[in-house]
């Protein structure tokens, strides 16, 4: 294939190039009052000039910080690429996030004016906009969020308000010109604002086009947070870049019905979804007469021999090609169909995939293709692609990306992409990215003879107990959470004598396994109390523990009936848990399990 190569100098002048080129042909989706609403390319850039306008008219200038706190939406493009084309700083903020770290981003970047969707979002920015005097104005982006108390601390200006202005083109910039603050969501410490030029963002585009063959007829389901850097990057500005359309999910609960609607050719999601789709699949089998599960057993056995060769790049032998025929309609149809008629490829980030997840859909030919990447390289790295596919890794590197691994076995990272260094920060800056330009991911990793990148480790995620051994805890996580009957599970032991575990059950999976057993369900909080509840994991954890080394072994356990959740700062908002804010969360118990 012909290496794809973008000549754009900002990404305001990239999407305005593209509007003109596509004019009427949909760009954007979004559902309401239950119907698909499309928002054309010449639509979105004219709402995005009017806004430009009226933010320049209220006083906004280039280099002033601009947050956006919605969910995504048609809206949020529209401001992100009002903003961008008069050369502000954009800084997205996640509407799942508590209000302390709200305060601490909008801060932290000096936010000049938020432009903000829905009600709830808007009560809770007013009630700490107080404590942010540099915030001067809110832009409410649509005229369902309604007006706040006449008697608000800051003035308010509405859309419709600015919208009468005539529009204005995005201004000439160059690719140095920073484009965003994307604060890292941190497992530990504060979040840091991790700046990036309009020149990493498009040679991250630029990657993402030559690996992906995207093309202008792709529609993506955008699901992820575009205040997610992965979202953000790959699944707008690089579909922007292509000419492809994005249609906005309603949500996790909708997200089916979603994928049955708008048949997308490209889906961006997480593991845990995965995971989700993966397990009920799995009891439906477990339920189902023996004759069936076996048939199901022999069609998963030959899919998995038939996904090496494919992954490999290699036609199945005949035997293998034909077995699938039988087996494609029969098992694995309603499987890929969960996913629509027009799949060419989901890809998952954000954290590992479990094998065992990748090879059954692997199995099924639902074309999963696992990457890797970190805010801080704008975000994507690398990806396993069709033909090029090694399962336990996260794939080769993008067109114009280096990577290699330090003595200790860091993974480090050399590309256009990656930022100019954290707002404000210099030290960490020059912690992250050496004297020659290398960024440090932080990750341990091992890069084989062929370029594909495995990660086997987090470097500051490592649990070193009191008799000296190194334990790696989201492996063991992977582990537990690999049990049907197991959503969470926090694995602690830092400077202790051996391992403990906090595991919130799968409660839904549990009620069916008590049913099938003629067992009595009943509220999580009773359940995780009951002695029999404690055996049966109890029974899981010993199987568990005799395919681990000594000091792997977990040795005490407590069942909590409240999922870790982003609302009590327990998760990321990509869903990576906050180790250190669930043990404070959990001290007591994980006390009492050291006691006893």
């Amino acid at each position: 294939m012909q290496r794809i190569t973008l000549d754009d100098i900002t990404l305001a002048t990239a999407f305005e190039t593209r509007a003109r080129h596509y004019g009427d042909r949909t760009f954007l989706k979004e559902k309401i009052d239950q119907k698909w609403r499309e928002w054309s390319w010449r639509e979105v850039g004219q709402a995005a000039g009017r806004l430009r306008a009226g933010l320049l008219g209220i006083g906004l200038k280039r280099g002033d910080r601009v947050a956006i706190l919605a969910d995504n939406s048609p809206q949020w493009v529209i401001a992100d690429q009002a903003a961008l084309g008069m050369g502000a700083v954009i800084v997205p903020l996640y509407t799942s996030i508590a209000a302390e770290e709200t305060t601490h981003i909008l801060a932290d970047a000096g936010a000049a004016l938020v432009a903000v969707k829905g009600p709830e979002p808007l009560r809770r920015l007013l009630a700490i906009a107080p404590s942010l005097p540099q915030l001067r104005r809110i832009v409410l982006l649509d005229s369902a969020t309604g007006s706040p108390d006449p008697g608000a601390s800051i003035p308010i200006e509405t859309l419709a308000s600015i919208s009468a202005a005539t529009p204005i083109r995005a201004i000439a910039g160059s690719r140095d010109d920073l484009a965003t603050f994307i604060y890292t969501s941190g497992t530990t410490g504060p979040s840091k604002g991790a700046m990036l030029s309009h020149g990493n963002l498009i040679a991250n585009c630029e990657g993402n086009l030559n690996a992906l063959e995207l093309h202008d007829r792709d529609v993506i389901l955008s699901f992820l947070p575009i205040a997610h850097s992965f979202e953000r990057s790959a699944g707008y500005y690089t579909v922007m870049m292509c000419g492809g359309t994005i249609a906005y999910a309603q949500g996790l609960s909708q997200i089916a019905q979603d994928l049955r609607e708008i048949r997308p050719s490209v889906f961006l999601t997480v593991p845990r979804l995965l995971e989700v789709v993966y397990n009920r699949v799995m009891r439906s089998i477990h339920d189902a007469p023996p004759l069936r599960q076996k048939l199901f057993r022999i069609a998963l056995a030959v899919g998995r021999r038939a996904a090496s060769y494919r992954h490999a790049g290699k036609p199945a032998p005949p035997h293998l090609a034909l077995a699938m025929g039988f087996f494609r309609p029969l098992v694995f149809g309603r499987i890929h169909a969960i996913f629509g008629d027009r799949i060419r490829y989901l890809i998952a980030g954000g954290a590992p995939l479990p094998v065992e997840i990748f090879e059954f859909f692997a199995a099924a030919e639902v074309p999963i293709f696992e990457g890797y990447g970190l805010t801080e390289a704008s975000p994507v790295v690398s990806v396993n692609l069709p033909g090029r596919t090694r399962i336990g890794t996260v794939g080769r590197p993008l067109i114009n990306v280096k990577v290699k691994t330090a003595a200790d076995g860091e993974l480090l990272i050399h590309a256009p992409s990656v930022m100019q260094g954290y707002h404000g920060r210099e030290r960490d800056t020059r912690e992250a990215i050496d004297h020659e330009g290398w960024l440090h991911t932080g990750d341990i990793a091992r890069i084989d003879e062929q370029g594909f990148i495995a990660i086997t480790d987090r470097k500051k995620e490592i649990i070193v107990l009191s008799g000296g051994k190194n334990v790696s805890p989201a492996n063991l996580e992977n582990r537990l959470q690999s049990d049907p009957l197991i959503a969470q599970a926090c694995v602690i032991g830092d400077r202790r004598k051996h391992l403990a575990a906090l595991i919130v059950p799968d409660f839904e999976a549990l009620a069916d396994q008590l049913k099938r057993d003629g067992l009595p369900g009943g509220q999580a909080e009773e359940l995780v109390n009951q002695p029999a509840m404690r055996t049966r994991y109890q029974r899981y954890l010993r199987e568990l523990n005799r395919t681990l080394s000594d000091h792997e072994a977990i040795t005490a356990f407590t069942l909590i009936a409240q999922p870790f959740s982003q609302e009590n700062s327990e998760l990321t908002p990509t869903l990576k848990l906050r180790r250190r804010v669930v043990m404070d969360h959990y001290r007591e118990q994980i006390e009492a399990m050291y006691r006893d």
